[in-house]
């Protein structure tokens, strides 16, 4: 492959991963700029091709409810703050991401938690509400 050739690929997302991916086993730095623009491709250049992070795809992957939920999970084995905006907009991806990543409450996902009787009661079961402390008791 010419290096024009090179230069269209790192012009297209999926092009880009790709060619990372398939051909060349590895990272394509040239082509990182337009896969970042993409919460998808970022995301699956994370996992199946750097099998690391991707801090210049994650505002791309932050923009997904269920992809950020996936790179908490599967890249970053914990919390992934930029994404918790975009997690805190979907039932079960909240209660899973309290449940799974944080193994704590998650407050900002408690608004759509709590709409939902079945979702609220099992999230109060692995959460119960902490007693106030005695001097709050008149």
């Amino acid at each position: 492959m010419n290096a024009q050739e090179i230069k269209e690929i790192a012009k297209d997302a999926e092009k880009s991963f790709k060619y990372a991916r398939d051909i060349l086993n590895a990272a394509f730095p040239l082509g990182e700029a337009v896969i970042a623009t993409d919460f998808f491709y970022s995301y699956a250049y994370a996992v199946y091709v750097l099998q690391a992070p991707f801090p210049l795809g994650e505002a791309a992957i932050a923009t997904h409810s269920q992809y950020s939920f996936y790179y908490a999970e599967y890249v970053l084995k914990g919390r992934f703050k930029l994404g918790e905006p975009a997690i805190a907009n979907s039932l079960i991806g909240s209660f899973n991401y309290a449940k799974d990543i944080l193994k704590a409450p998650f407050p900002l996902g408690e608004k759509i938690i709590f709409e939902n009787k079945i979702i609220h009661k099992q999230y109060k079961k692995l959460f119960p509400p902490k007693p106030k402390p005695a001097f709050f008791k008149y």
